[in-house]
């Protein structure tokens, strides 16, 4: 969350109380009447920024007329959101029109406190967001048109996002708040397909946002088995490794990469056939430590590097397992 500066101004003047009207009733009506938030836009400089159309809201919990309020910015980067009851608890929320990727990320600002009778002005810090973008592919290599990506940050500050490949298979997310990412695709709740993660930086002092390109990701339309490579002491290590599944009978390989952060559990999901497999991590080299392969020996038990002690796995297509490799 990006910092904000927020200022009480003055209270609006009240009318005079008439003559036969007591100075109880005058307190009352101040007391009762709305206030509101003036929100100016500001760049990671300080400096006004001139963005128009830029939506400002907060969410009003009134019994008697409750839901979003929102204004947009004019030319000079300022909006004004009105009628609102008094409290100190408005969460204030700005999302930056879309342009590309040159998008700002959105920003939120918590406990924005209103009094009755009183504006509050806000100093809102956008940054230009983060982009991340890369590629999808079927069993066969052709690229997936029209497949459904979801990126979704890991402190859920904000909501997930969705988009569509293009004719080439390819995805693109702009605008995005500094996070750790995790993309996936397939069925909101069970999501099915594919996840993998990434970490983006939205624009900081002296730094350009992240222009993050991922490595193409081969997407099945189902899975039954997912598996979760633990970190190893060297985190760099599993960041970029290859989990490939042996049928033991026929040979036959799959293979999909872990994502792109050190220090998590690293999920692949496969789609394979029926049958009995052998399940192997190759590591990538690190200034600490070198490539290696490490084999499957049990849920949560620590990989080895002996091939021949592998443990054979067997795995039905009809059905979801959940494995987690433990690599030393």
């Amino acid at each position: 969350m990006l910092a904000a500066l927020v200022l009480a101004a003055l209270p609006a003047q009240t009318a005079q109380a008439t003559p036969g009207h007591s100075r109880v009733a005058a307190v009352s009506a101040v007391a009762a009447a709305p206030g509101s938030i003036s929100v100016q836009l500001v760049d990671i400089a300080g400096d006004p920024l001139a963005l128009a159309g830029a939506t400002a809201s907060v969410y009003v919990s009134s019994p008697d007329d409750p839901g979003f309020r929102r204004a947009a910015t004019d030319s000079s980067g300022h909006a004004v959101i009105s009628d609102l009851p008094a409290t100190p608890y408005y969460d204030l929320t700005i999302d930056p029109p879309k342009a590309g990727s040159a998008t700002y990320a959105p920003t939120r600002i918590d406990s924005v406190g209103v009094a009755a009778g009183v504006s509050t002005v806000v100093s809102a810090t956008l940054a230009r967001g983060a982009t991340v973008t890369g590629r999808l592919t079927g069993p066969t290599g052709a690229p997936l048109a029209g497949t459904k990506v979801t990126i979704e940050g890991m402190t859920y500050v904000f909501p997930e996002v969705e988009t569509t490949t293009d004719a080439t298979g390819r995805y693109t997310f702009v605008g995005l708040a500094s996070d750790v990412y995790e993309l996936f695709t397939g069925d909101q709740i069970f999501r099915t397909s594919l996840s993998w993660m990434t970490r983006a930086h939205a624009e900081r002092p002296g730094v350009d946002p992240s222009r993050v390109t991922l490595s193409t990701r081969l997407v099945h339309t189902a899975y039954d088995i997912g598996i979760g490579v633990d970190p190893s002491a060297d985190g760099e290590a599993t960041v970029g490794a290859t989990v490939t599944l042996t049928n033991v009978s026929t040979g036959a390989t799959f293979t999909q990469r872990t994502g792109g952060v050190a220090g998590v559990l690293q999920p692949v999901k496969f789609a394979v056939p029926t049958g009995d497999y052998t399940i192997s991590v190759r590591t990538v080299a690190t200034a600490a430590t070198p490539s290696r392969t490490w084999w499957y020996t049990g849920q949560r038990t620590k990989m080895t590097a002996d091939a021949g002690s592998a443990l054979r796995k067997h795995i039905d297509f009809s059905s979801v397992i959940g494995i987690y490799a433990k690599v030393p």
